[in-house]
């Protein structure tokens, strides 16, 4: 069996994605052991706990919450604390893979290092090299083509989490061209989701058979 920890942060629709390819025997021997969330309010956790997957909540906020913002110094070393925490109970799961479906909290050094011989992936809602870094990169991509006039081919990818965010192999790509002025940004931004739901599934099929 491929043990798959599923970290997210909100709603969960791409978690959704990955639990029912499971219930439809579509990730091959693949099982979403545990779902860890940044925010106890996440909407995925009800998601996992319906399907009877295990949930935990690793949140940043207990660790910074009594250091002021200015404290530059100070929030950096109780950021390496709560990545410490978060790979102690990622580890804890003995994961054949790590997938971020919709983690809004950027893993820096401490946290892969801990984790070097697991792979992780993450979803980034654009193309590799456009809009790294960003949790807007569905909006700027339909703006930057109702502003230029011009098609644009957008889209989405799974990628597997190296320290320069967004910058890691990219593992599936799904391409989308945004016609200025043929759909609203909710229009597109439905095309996006949909694309990210397939390629979620495809990504984490994909690494598990190079096991």
């Amino acid at each position: 069996m491929g043990r798959i920890t599923v970290l997210i942060s909100g709603s969960g629709s791409n978690l959704q994605s990955l639990l029912n390819a499971q219930a439809q025997k579509e990730l091959g021997d693949g099982q979403i052991t545990c779902v860890i969330s940044s925010s106890k309010k996440a909407y995925g956790l009800q998601r996992a706990a319906i399907a009877n997957i295990p949930t935990r909540v690793c949140s940043l906020y207990p660790f910074v919450k009594d250091v002021p913002k200015g404290d530059v110094v100070g929030r950096q070393e109780c950021r390496i604390k709560f990545e410490e925490e978060l790979a102690q109970q990622v580890l804890e799961q003995k994961p054949d893979l790590v997938v971020c479906a919709g983690w809004l909290l950027i893993l820096g050094p401490n946290f892969l290092s801990r984790l070097r011989d697991i792979p992780i992936i993450n979803l980034h809602p654009a193309l590799p090299g456009a809009f790294d870094g960003t949790t807007h990169a569905i909006e700027m991509a339909w703006q930057k083509a109702q502003d230029t006039g011009n098609p644009l081919l957008a889209g989405c990818m799974v990628h597997y989490l190296v320290e320069e965010v967004d910058r890691g192999e990219p593992l599936i790509i799904k391409e989308l061209e945004i016609i200025p002025g043929q759909e609203t940004l909710e229009e597109y931004e439905h095309r996006v989701h949909e694309a990210e739901h397939a390629a979620i599934v495809e990504a984490t099929v994909k690494v598990l058979k190079k096991r």
